[in-house]
């Protein structure tokens, strides 16, 4: 399931789809995700990095295209969706 959730176009809600056809009489929604949280959080810990405000930028582009439409002309076109973040900490002393 969760190299499954990697892919673009796969949710939790498609996975839960097909897990209640194969077992019909099984978790609903709600719990089949947190039971996924659960184990997810056992299998794939957190690891916290601290930052110096600013030193560190993290980029990426999110998935597939965007379409844009020109208002006037009504062309379609692709853009990509980039973002980026700065890295910053918060410690508590």
């Amino acid at each position: 399931m969760e190299r499954e959730l990697r892919r673009v176009d796969v949710t939790g809600q498609c996975m839960w789809e097909e897990y209640i056809k194969k077992y019909p009489g099984g978790y609903q929604s709600s719990q089949f995700r947190e039971h996924y949280k659960l184990w997810s959080q056992k299998v794939n810990p957190v690891m916290h990095m601290n930052h110096k405000a600013g030193d560190k930028m993290f980029v990426d582009y999110a998935g597939k295209k965007l379409s844009v439409v020109e208002k006037d002309t009504g062309e379609v076109s692709e853009v990509e969706f980039f973002v980026a973040v700065l890295g910053a900490s918060h410690s508590f002393s």
